[in-house]
């Protein structure tokens, strides 16, 4: 008996636990404390502030824009136009009502704007019209949507015109606003270095007007005939082109691409030509051949390199102005478009009997059923002609 009794003392002093330490359970408490007030505190950083956390603005409000149009069903030759005023952008969204109702429209717009960053701020609806506006960073964005068929209807015609005004970059004031003035779908073609350049770029953007910039090019008859400030010429190799294209193209980068003034040499000259179309192919640009020679490389070129381009058909200005010009040039468009859908045509922006020329001229082609079109969209409706 007394061994079973010693068996039971023993186990207890078996099963007993040594008495965990407490400075253990203090050191680790201190060393918790300190990683929280590290994490919560770092010395020598400010504490973000939530209000200077704010939502990026939107880096091109128009690719939203344009996005959102092109699931409403807008057709790009009237594309969405955008008006800036100060800190606040406007665009214009006309509705088919047969296809779509605004409140559809509205959603639409919405998750596109949204998704990029943009915030709603307020909604109003108002005689078949919904205003929205949207918040991007620092910057106010209006989108009017309303009913209107006229894009639909144009997209269905056969008979678009392109106008390209070349030569804006010296004019100003008066005339320039007058320019202004004309359709959105007019491209400017711009003088680069000049001292009304840059305004006269950022005044068309801010339209959503489409620029080209202007490059001056040698003509055959160089040096006695002189195209320009920074020419290209024929003896210029690849890094020269290429620098004189950079700087002209870094002082107006908001411009589709490029057109030639003159060239009528520089533009028969494969090589000259193939140096071109790198730096436009390299920073994403197109090139309209102005067509000064009828032998002219500059189109082939670009298509071989796979850069977007476009070639002139005709000089509305050339050789002068007259009603009797006017008439003939009519009918030369009314000729060619028996056999395509588009046409390009250039003038130029010299003076205000140039700037009612013109207005005569796109009055003529309206009232003949013709539409205008950006350049950019020259050939997005080409359907084929009934013969």
């Amino acid at each position: 008996m007394p061994r079973k009794t010693n068996r039971r003392k023993s186990k207890k002093r078996k099963s007993r636990k040594k008495p965990f330490p407490l400075g253990l359970y203090l050191v680790i408490g201190f060393l918790c404390a300190g990683i929280i007030w590290l994490i919560s505190i770092r010395p020598g950083e400010e504490t973000p502030d939530v209000q200077e956390v704010a939502v990026e603005e939107v880096s091109d409000p128009g690719q939203a824009i344009d996005a959102a149009a092109r699931k409403l069903g807008i057709p790009q030759l009237q594309k969405a136009e955008s008006q800036e005023q100060k800190s606040k952008l406007k665009y214009d969204l006309p509705i088919d009502r047969g296809k779509m109702d605004l409140t559809f429209a509205n959603a639409i717009v919405k998750t596109e704007l949204e998704k990029r960053g943009a915030k709603l701020t307020s909604g109003k609806a108002a005689n078949s019209k919904q205003v929205l506006t949207f918040k991007s960073g620092k910057k106010e964005m209006e989108v009017n949507l309303y009913y209107d068929k006229t894009p639909a209807k144009a997209a269905r015609s056969n008979k678009f015109v392109a106008i390209v005004v070349d030569d804006f970059g010296s004019i100003k004031g008066d005339l320039l606003q007058e320019f202004l003035d004309l359709p959105r779908e007019i491209t400017f073609a711009i003088f680069p270095g000049m001292d009304n350049s840059v305004s006269t770029m950022e005044r068309a953007r801010s339209q959503g007007r489409e620029t080209l910039i202007h490059i001056p090019m040698e003509p055959l008859d160089y040096p006695a005939v002189n195209p320009g400030k920074d020419p290209i010429l024929v003896q210029m190799g690849q890094a020269e082109v290429e620098r004189t294209l950079n700087r002209a193209l870094n002082e107006l980068p908001h411009s589709l691409g490029i057109n030639n003034h003159m060239g009528s040499l520089a533009t028969t000259d494969a090589v000259v030509m193939g140096h071109v179309m790198e730096v436009l192919k390299k920073k994403g640009k197109v090139f309209l051949d102005s067509r000064t020679s009828n032998v002219s490389v500059a189109y082939q070129t670009a298509q071989k390199m796979h850069v977007p381009a476009y070639r002139n058909d005709i000089f509305l200005d050339s050789p002068d102005i007259s009603d009797a010009t006017l008439n003939r040039k009519l009918e030369q468009i009314r000729t060619m478009s028996a056999a395509r859908n588009n046409i390009i045509a250039i003038t130029h922006c010299h003076s205000g009997e140039k700037l009612a020329y013109l207005r005569t001229f796109i009055q003529k082609l309206k009232a003949e059923g013709y539409t205008l079109i950006p350049l950019s969209q020259v050939g997005k409706y080409d359907v084929p002609l009934i013969m």
